[in-house]
Parts: C-alpha cells; sequence; structure tokens
C-alpha cells in the first residue's frame, strides 16, 4: 500500500475533459455520456474549476444552462505531490477529484477514480473487509419516492448515488448519472407524452419506475477489493452492504481508497534533492552531506508538523551579469493535507543551503496556527 501511497500524482493524473464556462449544460451533458465520465474541469482564468453530474442536477432546461454558473472551485495540487496527499483532500473534503496544477498550470485531473484503478490492480486492499470501511448509515430513498426527492437529497448531500428500499429490503439503486441523462433533456425536443423534459412532471415519477434493479452488492465480510473490482467492471462508483437483503452499509470510491490514510509515514521521511550535479558540487558539499545536514533540520521540524512523508529539494543555479552564478533552492515538505515549502538563495551552494535549513527551522519555531494559515503556502494551494 504505501508503494502507492508515496506514488506521484502526476503518474495517476488524467487529461480532463475541458470546457469554457460559456459551454452549454447540454453540450457537456452528451460529452459526458460519450465519455463515460463524471466530471470536467472549466477552464477560465488563473483558478481551476470543476462541474460534476450532481452539479447537472440544479438544472431545468440545459440548452439554456451556461456551466460557468454550475461550476465550483476545484482544490488544486502539484502532480509531484504524493498520491497520500491526493487521497488526504479527497476524502477529509469530500470532493471527487482534484485539478493537477505544474508551473502555474492545470496539467491534468486525479480524481477517486484513478486512484481506486491503481488499488484494484494490486492486492493491497484484500485483507480489509467492507464492514471497516463502509458507510453504516447511508441516505437512502423509497421505491415508491418522487424523483425529485432522489434529486433534493442528492445534491444537499453532494451524493452521485442512493439505495432504493422497500420495506426495508434492498430494491435497487438510482445514479445521478441516470438522472441527468434520462431526465434533463431540452425541452424544445420533449414529445408529448415522453418522460424528459426536465419540468416538474418529470420529477414527479415513481424512483421504481427508473432506478437500477440489479444494484452492486457486497457482503459485511466481503474484502473491499472484491468490491471495488465490482464496482469498475460495472462503471459504477458505489457498491450496496448487504445483510439478508437488507441495507447495513454503503462502499463508494471514497471508502474504497480510505485506507491509504491508514499509513504512517516512516520516522525519517525521504529526502530527494533535484538539480545538484556532483560534477558543480563544491567539495564541503557533496550529496549525502547536503541530505544530513537537510535531515537533521527536517527532524527537528518533524516534531512540530508532525507526520511528514517526503521532502523534495529543487536547485536553481542563474548566471549573472559578472559570471558568478546565484542558486536557488527550494524545500517542499509533504505531510498529509497542504504542503510546507521554504526557498533561499546563495552565491554558494553550501550559504543557500545553509540558510534553508534556518528557514526549515524557523516553520518548526512559528507558533501553532490553524491548517489553512501553515507557513510559505504556495500561490494556488487550498486553503
Amino acid at each position: 500500500m504505501e508503494r502507492i501511497a508515496f506514488q506521484k500524482v502526476s503518474e495517476h493524473a488524467k487529461k480532463p475533459l475541458a470546457f469554457s464556462p460559456d459551454a452549454t449544460a447540454s453540450e457537456l451533458i452528451g460529452a459526458l455520456r460519450k465519455s463515460g465520465l463524471f466530471e470536467a474541469l472549466i477552464t477560465s482564468g488563473s483558478k481551476p474549476r470543476i462541474v460534476t453530474l450532481i452539479d447537472l442536477l440544479r438544472i431545468s432546461d440545459p440548452e439554456r444552462a451556461s456551466i460557468g454558473r454550475l461550476s465550483k472551485p476545484a482544490y488544486p495540487i502539484s502532480g509531484s505531490a504524493p498520491i497520500l496527499e491526493a487521497v488526504d483532500l479527497m476524502v477529509t473534503n469530500r470532493v471527487w477529484g482534484l485539478a493537477v496544477v505544474e508551473g502555474g498550470a492545470v496539467s491534468g485531473l486525479i480524481t477517486q477514480l484513478e486512484v481506486a484503478r491503481s488499488l484494484a490492480r494490486s492486492e493491497v486492499l484484500q485483507g480489509i473487509r467492507c464492514r471497516e470501511v463502509m458507510n453504516p448509515r447511508p441516505p437512502f430513498v423509497e421505491a415508491g419516492d418522487r424523483l425529485s426527492k432522489a434529486r433534493s437529497i442528492m445534491r444537499r448531500g453532494n451524493l452521485a448515488y442512493l439505495p432504493v428500499l422497500r420495506n426495508g429490503m434492498i430494491v435497487g439503486g438510482i445514479s445521478a448519472g441516470e438522472l441527468v441523462f434520462n431526465m434533463i433533456q431540452p425541452r424544445r425536443g420533449v414529445r408529448r407524452g415522453f418522460r424528459g423534459g426536465g419540468g416538474s412532471s418529470v420529477w414527479s415519477i415513481p424512483i421504481e419506475g427508473v432506478m437500477d434493479r440489479s444494484p452492486i452488492l457486497a457482503g459485511e465480510e466481503e474484502p473491499v477489493s472484491e468490491a471495488l473490482k465490482k464496482m469498475l467492471r460495472r462503471g459504477g462508483a458505489s457498491c450496496l452492504v448487504a445483510r439478508d437483503g437488507r441495507l447495513v452499509g454503503m462502499v463508494g470510491l471514497r471508502e474504497a481508497i480510505s485506507p491509504l490514510l491508514r499509513i504512517t509515514p516512516e520516522a525519517r521521511p525521504r529526502i530527494y534533492v533535484i538539480g545538484l550535479p556532483e560534477a558543480e558540487v563544491e567539495e564541503p558539499l557533496q550529496p549525502g552531506i547536503v541530505e544530513k545536514k537537510l535531515e537533521r533540520a527536517i527532524n527537528r521540524a518533524y516534531k512540530r508538523f508532525k507526520p511528514i512523508v517526503e521532502v523534495v529539494i529543487d536547485v536553481k543555479r542563474r548566471r549573472s551579469g559578472g559570471g558568478r552564478t546565484l542558486y536557488t533552492v527550494k524545500a517542499r515538505i509533504y505531510a498529509p493535507g497542504r504542503p510546507l515549502t521554504a526557498s533561499a538563495e546563495g552565491w554558494q551552494l553550501a550559504e543557500a543551503f545553509d540558510k534553508l535549513c534556518r528557514r526549515i527551522d524557523r516553520l518548526r519555531a512559528r507558533k501553532a496556527r490553524p491548517a489553512s494559515r501553515h507557513a510559505f503556502p504556495e500561490r494556488g494551494e487550498p486553503a
């Protein structure tokens, strides 16, 4: 499990569907239906935004609604951050995906689905049972309820799927995708007697008329890995956990990837130094010595910002007009949640690294603050 947890986000990110904020919801619905995706990025301005199938439940006429108004700010994450950090952000903030930002621009999207696919290809979830991670009290609807109730619950709770019960027994399930693709249609294209159109009469239809009568099911003692494989085979995002036909819980993709958060980083965080060619290193500052120096500073900071997963040091060189070389060293300190950064400059590498270590020490010395106000946040990272 640790192998996946500490892999870089960029290794798992995908190229997202991208739309301008002026595009209509109808265009987006068509693209999501064709691609089988759950979300799309809105590309406008410096801050990425995202729109999901759940957001599309807010509209009635997709030809008139622009998706810019439906979208929400997307949590950004660096491509060099570990998967563990991405999972922490998605699970803690209950979001489907994160915008991968590199060099100030969005380069991709990492979602619960990409992480789940990676976990399904390994055996890391084999020893974890559904009862250990399931939501034991998932919201549900009754078969006789109207579609408007399902839509309302999904919108309020940001839920992509609801179990459907009758007299306490599981009889089906209904997803946000089924509602969007089947119920929300352009009004001008609606034929007499057709159930689509997005009007009030559509949402008065009983749920049992459109629900999936063969939901994905698993037992309490079934491995999470098996439940996850069932979801991926069926293209679903939720698995109902049943006992004698009754609902006892639900495992979604968020619950399936949450075991990664059980990992406790080792006491000595990994330190990587990038851009430090041995041929250019000063004699007193060989790579091994650099890492030892940084390790001492990081271990001191570790007591303050526990737990630190890894530290990436990036060395840049810039020659001045007088032929001298200015060294810039930047440290990115990864821990579950928000990463910390510190940087320093010097005309000699030893000087730059000494300054960097002092900056890291000052991180440690700062008074405790809320997580959203840690020192040196990079622009574009969530508060």
